[in-house]
């Protein structure tokens, strides 16, 4: 008997919680660690729906953050502004994260696109007043050259 994983569906409504200029979506890293050349973990998203797909309109759905944590060091300076924030799900804890970080990478996805990305980063779903975003989602964990990938839906 093959099993086929098939990803965890995704289904969004709008309007969504986290939309507009000042939070455009809820900032968050699915994993705290220190990013590695060898190692790590990724989320994988197919976008099969998403609002605006009209001709011209660029829905945008992802924004990742260009945060770099290699050394020990590297987190020292930013965990004072970030740890807290990233901990919350308030509006002015959303504020402060995105202040700390700068602006982020937009990620142009449109219907039928797969997006990988390391889940070390800070990154957000962008939200969005009308329509309706289907994507499917599963986690990807790297363990090395020798090792074997890890799909978890």
């Amino acid at each position: 008997i093959q099993s086929w994983l098939r990803g965890l569906p995704r289904i969004m409504f709008g309007p969504t919680r986290w939309r507009g200029k000042a939070t455009p979506g809820f900032v968050h890293a699915d994993e705290f660690g220190r990013l590695d050349e060898k190692l790590g973990t990724f989320s994988a998203n197919i976008y099969l729906n998403l609002p605006g797909d009209e001709p011209g309109d660029k829905p945008s759905p992802l924004q990742i953050f260009p945060l770099s944590i290699h050394r020990e060091e590297d987190w020292e300076a930013v965990a004072p502004a970030l740890l807290e924030p990233l901990s919350a799900q308030d509006v002015v804890s959303q504020v402060a994260i995105r202040k700390a970080l700068g602006d982020p990478v937009e990620v142009d996805a449109r219907p039928g696109d797969l997006v990988i990305f390391c889940v070390q980063r800070p990154h957000c779903a962008v939200g969005f007043d009308d329509g309706v975003r289907v994507s499917l989602q599963c986690f990807v964990t790297h363990k090395g050259p020798e090792e074997k990938l890890l799909i978890d839906c």
